[in-house]
């Protein structure tokens, strides 16, 4: 019973993963950008071998406007490679978060429990175990919060 669950997860992750990345390959760079307009992002275009970053002001008939440190500056799309967006690390913070509070707390109420414990029958994997589970919450909803804090690039086309 227990393979079939674990059979039936990777299979349902696999679908998933495959079906998630279908569209992406079917996108243009004008549709990923197009998303980006209304909230005025903060956009890097690598066209012809130029960069260019700045916030995105508007995007239509194949070209982009850009409001750059310099002024404004237009962007034909139609050479453009690459396309970032700077946004925020709260996902890969709150992973890490969770994992290392996962782990670390586990094992730290285990021991803990294990030391106290003075009859032969306690709990220590099962404590442990809810540790992790706490820790894993309270790293993850810090972690997160961290993470918020850092600028990040993610490249968004091709």
């Amino acid at each position: 019973m227990l393979r079939l669950r674990v059979a039936g997860f990777a299979l349902l992750l696999a679908v998933r993963g495959a079906s998630s990345a279908l569209p992406l390959r079917a996108q243009t760079v004008d549709s990923v950008l197009a998303r980006q307009v209304e909230r005025t992002s903060l956009v890097r275009l690598r066209s012809e071998g130029a960069v260019v970053t700045g916030r995105l002001i508007a995007i239509g008939s194949g070209v982009a406007t850009l409001e750059t440190e310099t002024g404004r500056r237009a962007v034909s799309l139609s050479g453009v490679d690459t396309a970032w967006v700077r946004g925020r690390a709260a996902g890969t913070g709150a992973m890490i978060g969770g994992i290392a509070g996962a782990v670390g707390v586990g094992i730290f109420t285990a021991v803990v429990v294990h030391a106290l414990c003075e009859t032969d029958d306690c709990e220590t994997v099962g404590a442990g175990f809810v540790g992790g589970l706490i820790g894993g919450a309270g790293g993850a909803l810090l972690g997160a919060g961290i993470g918020a804090l850092i600028p990040k690039w993610k490249r968004r086309w091709p």
